[in-house]
């Protein structure tokens, strides 16, 4: 029965049914084709059961914290202050690029918000330099992948919510990772930049210049700091750190850089709403498709057969990844965390391997996803900013995409990269 739901899981993708829909319909055709009656009710009741769940309300908080960030001059301000650290550096633009992606990932938790927003400054500002379309716009998509990372990540919460692990141990696992993935990728700038002869004009750091971007900016900056120490801290919950997010950027856009306006409200609420139910009806899919697969007992079956081919804890992740790689090729990462959580989930147990940990691993695997073809939203979002064809968009970000697998394996077998912060830092 399994075989004929996923068969119909990728015809639905093919013919451009939207993502949700296709797990739905591919799962009410399971329910049908089973060998056990299963009512239609189960249908619904999954669906209820996978959002009633407290966690998942940052979902909207956090997407809407983003939203007033873009309306008023947060998103630019936070822009200046990257400018100021590293716009002196080789290719000094695409380097901006990537460390406010940094920035923004920080606040938004959402790899195609943080995107866009970069996107929409940075591309006809590196395009006016000379700076190649196919190059900005991978920059660009590939530094968006942070965003899903460095926390507060939505996938991440996801991942928390589906697993019954803390959230803000996740969060905090998250940190240097993203660090390390945005300096990566801020390295291969500079030798890109130099080989092209990108910003040949150089220039120096100016202390007063970052003093001013910071004295403009710190209200924005101040923002994932809150977040962190405030979850770190115990002060409160993942989901009470989106609620104070959202009414912090609120305070500030209104009443601290006076640009955000009454009149934006509407239009800022409806965004965000718009986001979240597409991301939270995607949960609700992905569960019930997942449910399906968890009552058909292939957890146990692919349990099996993994430790069939081997026992060997690192092997055990290598296999784990290629899956989760192609997965996150044609599932937007929500949906895949919540279908394959459940099945991994006992493996890695059996295996030794921390479910925190497993889950970072998870979260940067499929952020890949993020710049894979055919589905990768990133790819679509800056190829509609910078006005390039697929292919040509698809060569620039290859570079990238192996970049990214190389710090995916990096992470995976050196642990201490993410799990250090959490055992310094406690439960």
């Amino acid at each position: 029965m399994v075989l004929p739901v996923i068969v119909l899981l990728f015809v639905f993708m093919g013919i451009g049914v939207p993502i949700a829909i296709s797990l739905s319909l591919a799962a009410i055709g399971g329910v049908g084709l089973s060998s056990v009656p299963i009512p239609l009710t189960v249908v619904a009741q999954r669906f209820f059961t996978a959002v009633d769940s407290f966690p998942l309300l940052a979902i909207p908080f956090f997407m809407l914290a983003g939203e007033l960030m873009m309306a008023g001059s947060m998103a630019q301000r936070i822009t200046n202050v990257a400018f100021a650290c590293v716009g002196w550096l080789k290719g000094g633009l695409a380097q901006v690029s990537t460390l406010a992606s940094m920035f923004f990932a920080g606040i938004s938790g959402s790899g195609a918000a943080d995107t866009a927003a970069v996107g929409k400054m940075m591309i006809p500002v590196m395009e006016k330099k000379g700076y190649d379309k196919a190059f900005a716009a991978s920059t660009i998509a590939t530094a968006g992948t942070i965003a899903v990372v460095i926390p507060p990540s939505i996938p991440m919460i996801v991942y928390g919510v589906t697993a019954g692990v803390s959230i803000g141990a996740l969060f905090t696992a998250g940190i240097v990772p993203g660090i390390l993935i945005g300096l990566s990728i801020m390295g291969m700038n500079y030798f890109t930049a130099k080989k092209r002869g990108y910003d040949d004009q150089g220039g120096a750091f100016e202390l007063t210049t970052l003093r001013k971007a910071l004295r403009e900016g710190i209200w924005a900056l101040l923002l994932p700091v809150i977040i962190i120490v405030g979850i770190r801290s115990g002060v409160f919950t993942p989901t009470e750190s989106a609620a104070i997010a959202a009414a912090y950027a609120l305070f500030v856009g209104m009443f601290v850089y006076r640009d955000v306006k009454w009149k934006h409200l509407p239009e800022v609420l409806m965004s965000a709403g718009i986001t979240t139910a597409m991301i939270v009806f995607i949960i609700a899919a992905a569960n019930l498709f997942g449910w399906l697969l968890t009552a058909e007992q292939i957890p146990g079956q692919l349990a099996a057969l993994i430790m069939g081919v081997t026992s060997n804890k690192y092997m055990i992740l290598l296999l784990i990844n290629i899956i989760l790689f192609i997965a996150g090729c044609f599932l937007n990462a929500s949906a895949a965390i919540t279908i394959l959580t459940p099945l991994f989930l006992p493996l890695i147990k059996t295996a030794g391997i921390d479910p925190v940990f497993f889950g970072l691993v998870m979260v940067v695997n499929l952020a890949l996803g993020l710049i894979t073809p055919p589905v990768g939203l990133d790819l679509f979002i800056v190829q509609g900013i910078a006005k390039i064809s697929l292919e040509h968009l698809i060569r620039g970000i290859f570079p990238f995409i192996l970049l990214l697998v190389a710090d995916l394996l990096l992470i995976t077998y050196v642990p201490q990269i993410s799990m250090w912060l959490p055992g310094l830092l406690g439960p």
